[in-house]
């Protein structure tokens, strides 16, 4: 993606905008795995245009299968939970914002107490 933003740059004429794009590009990518992103600087600092790369018709991307073997699927909603009012005389049910509180509302009710 930032190899492709950078050839969009070149485009543009933003040279400069292009080699930090690339350079941000080395960082991101594995080490020993930056030739292509080392002829691009070059190229870019020759002021000569860069081609986007393109992704084949029909295919998409695919993490590599002993990078999918492994995982785990992850919960990360959690376990649904009923939630009631601690509120003796609170019949509401539902979800709302907090609601501003009435005077005597709160307290238990006479039939409670008995």
């Amino acid at each position: 993606v930032l190899y492709s933003t950078a050839a969009a740059q070149c485009r543009l004429q933003q040279w400069q905008e292009a080699r930090v794009t690339l350079e941000k590009a080395v960082v991101w990518r594995p080490e020993g795995r930056t030739a292509i992103l080392d002829v691009a600087l070059e190229r870019v600092q020759d002021h000569l245009v860069l081609e986007p790369m393109q992704v084949p018709p029909g295919e998409f991307f695919r993490p590599r299968k002993k990078e999918v073997e492994q995982l785990d699927s992850k919960d990360f909603l959690g376990k649904p939970k009923v939630i009631s009012s601690i509120i003796p005389n609170d019949e509401y049910i539902g979800f709302e914002p907090l609601r501003p509180q009435k005077q005597g509302f709160y307290e238990p009710s006479v039939d409670t107490l008995r």
